[in-house]
């Protein structure tokens, strides 16, 4: 099996080592190959990693789960749902009969059971201390090493990197720091990202000033509270659109004193964007970075 090491940054040779141990020809047989293959995946990461790369998995556990989180690349109607993720459906899985099911090396012990329907390939989702992007780009070159056809990550990681270099272009000269949040539907607290996680990884990047520096998760998230939002009044907050979810949390913001009251709000420095995976891979990066590019510019002097 494919395992992480020490510190959680990814090995390349030791990784690659397990890749070509576990070859799954992937051949050129399109975006459905991952269906003919009879490749499952456990993670969200894993899953946009494989239809990053033009490959749908068989099967995956929570559909909506990744629509509402991850949401591009789009999850094909033709992909199985194996229910939730922390119990996915055995019998239906097993009726599956896949050949390789990839998951995410935390999972692992909690998924022991299923290697009695098919081999388990964990892989090191967690960028641990590697650059977010880097760790991101590396994953996605091992899982197309994995489907048997490394070039087809040569594409989206080209993609990425030109398309951060040219955000970083866009947003020169932008000196307002940036909280990247997403609401609670409660309207109280919130979801603020940073640290060496994607999102902090790709405001570095394109030289914007992280808002947030404190502590957060292995994934470069922690939960907070709104008066945070309050700690840099000259900020700039963007929050990802979730849907329901975030309509439901800008209504009760609305009746919020503290809300009302931040800096940003009262003076127009609120930024919705499109909801991006917050621990996605190279295309989550590129649609972050575009979003940000897109939108942030106009504020400069707001």
């Amino acid at each position: 099996m494919v395992r992480d090491t020490v510190g959680g940054g990814l090995d390349r040779r030791r990784l690659l080592a397990g890749a070509f141990a576990l070859p799954l020809l992937l051949a050129g047989r399109g975006a459905a190959a991952g269906e003919a293959l009879g490749v499952v995946s456990m993670d969200l990461l894993i899953t946009e990693l494989m239809l990053t790369l033009g490959v749908a998995p068989l099967a995956t556990p929570n559909v909506a789960l990744y629509r509402r989180l991850v949401a591009d690349p789009l999850l094909p109607e033709e992909v199985r749902d194996l229910g939730p993720l922390a119990q996915p459906n055995l019998d239906y899985l097993r009726r599956l009969a896949p050949r390789r099911i990839l998951l995410a090396d935390w999972q692992a012990a909690g998924l022991e059971n299923l290697a009695a329907i098919a081999p388990l390939v964990p892989l090191p989702v967690l960028a641990g201390r590697e650059a977010a992007i880097a760790h991101g780009e590396d994953l996605l070159r091992l899982v197309a090493t994995l489907l048997g056809e490394p070039s087809r990550a040569d594409a989206p990681i080209e993609e990425c990197e030109t398309t951060l270099v040219h955000a970083a272009a866009a947003l020169r000269g932008f000196v307002r720091p940036v909280y990247v949040c997403r609401f609670n539907r409660d309207g109280r607290n919130l979801s603020l990202f940073g640290g060496r996680g994607m999102v902090g990884d790709t405001l570095a990047r394109l030289g914007l000033a992280n808002a947030y520096d404190g502590r957060v998760n292995g994934f470069g998230v922690t939960n907070a509270p709104l008066l945070r939002l309050a700690e840099r009044p000259e900020a700039v907050i963007v929050h990802f659109d979730r849907g329901a979810e975030t309509e439901a949390a800008l209504a009760r913001l609305g009746r919020s004193p503290v809300w009302r009251a931040l800096p940003a709000v009262r003076e127009g420095r609120l930024v919705r964007i499109p909801v991006v995976y917050p621990n996605g891979g190279p295309r989550s990066v590129t649609r972050l970075a575009r979003a940000l590019a897109a939108t942030l510019p106009v504020l400069r002097d707001v």
